[in-house]
Parts: structure tokens; sequence; C-alpha cells
């Protein structure tokens, strides 16, 4: 998957690597590590300091925060130990009540969710609702729910930098077709 995918135009490659939830293993990471030059995401929901190591020790590039899974104080202490160790950070958001502690992590990518985490329902308005509310400068990234070419227009026209999709080619029989009609490099 991480070589379709790097020939077929993505920018990154998340990694899920916990086993009891999403069915990932660390080996997952390294193999992704060891075919591809693109950063990695490690994805999974990320609690504790050891967890920042290991992120670096098996090869991820940057690690995802998600701001409603931490109080405040640990979304900054655990932002602070990945910058430490060299890695990149998203901090993830799924409402504007969420954005003020995301903002005080000054260098993290802020990853706008569309994804409601009780019911699982996506809903692509979220994204463009708290996109106003994020000052410009700031590196953004739209997560979930992006489905179409047609999404990713119109997120990049709301000011979206970057856009983290997975479910979508996942579930497509040939995901590195799928990435390439989603960047617009192949037909829709």
């Amino acid at each position: 998957m991480a070589t379709a995918y790097t020939e077929c135009g993505a920018a990154g490659i998340s990694v899920l690597t916990e086993p009891n939830r999403f069915l990932g293993r660390p080996d997952d990471l390294r193999l992704t590590r060891e075919n591809s030059s693109l950063p990695i995401l490690r994805k999974d929901f990320m609690v504790d300091v050891y967890q920042m190591y290991e992120a670096a020790a098996w090869g991820a590039d940057a690690v995802l925060l998600i701001a409603a899974a931490l109080d405040p104080d640990r979304l900054l202490d655990l932002y602070a130990k990945a910058s430490s160790l060299s890695l990149e950070v998203i901090v993830e958001v799924h409402s504007e009540a969420e954005l003020p502690v995301a903002l005080e992590c000054s260098n993290a990518i802020l990853g706008v969710n569309s994804r409601d985490l009780t019911s699982m329902q996506t809903d692509l308005s979220v994204a463009f609702r708290i996109r106003q509310s994020i000052p410009s400068g700031r590196l953004t990234l739209a997560e979930s729910g992006i489905r179409s070419r047609h999404d990713i227009v119109a997120l990049r026209a709301a000011g979206y930098d970057a856009f983290l999709v997975g479910e979508i080619l996942m579930r497509s029989p040939s995901p590195g077709a799928r990435l390439r009609e989603l960047t617009g490099a192949g037909p829709e």
C-alpha cells in the first residue's frame, strides 16, 4: 500500500499501529518506512509520552493529538514532548471550543475532523465552519468525510492546505487509482 500511495501522488501516509481497536501493528509503521520516503503519521490515539518515543523509534515523522481525547495540560505536554523528539504534530479538533488549546501549539498543523466521535457520522459542513475560526497563516488539514475531487476543491477554496483521506481509499478495490482521482491526476 505504501508503494502505491507513493507512486500515486500522496503527500504523506497515515498508519495505525494500535492492535485492539484498529487492527494495526508497530510493524505496519516500520514496513511503511521501509517502502516509502513520504512523511509518515502515526495516527493512533496518542495519550502517553511513551507513545511519542515509540513513534520516533518506529520511523514516524508525525503524530496525531486529538484535543477531544486529552485535557488541555496533557495535550500541551504531549505536544512539547513530540516537538522535542523532532516529530511534527497534527492537533485535531472537532469544534470551535477545542481551538484555543490547539492554537497554543504554535507549530502544529491544525487538523479539523468532520467525524463526530460519538455518532461516527461525518459532516463536511463542520470543516467549512471551523476553518473560518482559524487564523490565516496556520497550516490546516481537513480530515474525514472527503469522498470526491469536488470535496477537495471546495475545501481548498475554503482555505485548507492538505487533506487526510483513508476510509475511501481503503474501501476502494484500487486505492492508488482512487487517490489519483481525488488529487485530480486521474478520471473521477
